[in-house]
């Protein structure tokens, strides 16, 4: 069996085909109108529903892009803001004054300088240390410090008057016997030399003791007249100062253990 014939490019729909009912037929053009208006409500209602924060909490009026919006959604955004300004306006209202915390106002510093310092006083400098003797220019030893002048008191030693000294020599004997007590002392031999006329004194003594009593016979040269002494291999004259001499071959020859002094006649 063949089936029907069908005319190229056309094609039937399958089934019956179902026709819209007379009323809603007569009405298609109005009802689809309105059903727009109708989403178009529901859709400004959703978009006013959808602003953002915001536009609602903003100072100013509503910006040109919600007033370009439709009037419901425009007047749904004024009426937020209106409620936003008013809720802002209470909270300053009821907000507590600012109060600074405690400890927050700068701190004066300590005062500076010298206030409470105590004076403390200088101390005392410390005495300075006597000089050395300095040796002789002639060499050997300095002689030291010569007894104060004075400290005879004029009486004649028994060790000075016997031994053939003549006065002056007897003067100059019993006063280094006085201040200075060396053990042994010679005086007049039969020489043909000033010890043998009695002017010159051997005052037998080494070391420091030697120094002492040619120091006290140099401050004492105009009060015995004094001509010269010798000590250590030196000679030294009133105004010359000291010179060395030659060696004479022994101690006692250069006068290592005994100082000779010699007064004018």
């Amino acid at each position: 069996m063949s089936s029907p014939s069908r005319v190229p490019g056309r094609r039937r729909a399958p089934g019956r085909v179902k026709r819209l009912p007379d009323g809603l037929a007569g009405r298609g053009a109005s009802w689809a109108v309105k059903s727009a208006a109708g989403l178009c409500v529901v859709g400004g209602a959703a978009v006013a529903l959808t602003v953002p924060a915001e536009l609602a909490d903003a100072e100013t009026e509503p910006t040109a892009a919600v007033a370009a919006a439709p009037a419901g959604v425009a007047a749904a955004v004024a009426d937020r803001s209106s409620e936003a300004r008013a809720a802002r306006s209470e909270r300053r209202e009821a907000a507590p004054a600012a109060v600074a915390p405690a400890g927050a106002a700068p701190v004066r510093p300590d005062a500076l300088g010298v206030a409470g310092v105590k004076a403390v006083a200088k101390p005392k400098p410390k005495p300075k240390p006597k000089p050395a003797p300095v040796a002789d220019a002639a060499g050997g030893a300095s002689t030291a410090q010569a007894p104060a002048a004075g400290s005879w008191n004029g009486a004649m030693s028994s060790k000075c008057t016997n031994i053939g000294l003549i006065p002056d020599a007897v003067r100059l004997c019993s006063a280094v016997d006085a201040a200075l007590s060396p053990s042994v002392i010679g005086g007049r031999r039969a020489t043909a030399d000033e010890h043998g006329t009695g002017q010159a004194i051997d005052f037998m003594t080494s070391g420091a003791q030697g120094d002492a009593i040619a120091a006290y016979v140099q401050a004492h040269v105009s009060e015995f007249n004094v001509k010269y002494l010798i000590w250590q291999q030196r000679y030294w004259a009133p105004g010359e100062g000291w010179s060395l001499m030659e060696d004479r071959g022994s101690p006692t020859q250069n006068h290592m253990d005994h100082v000779h002094v010699t007064v004018n006649y």
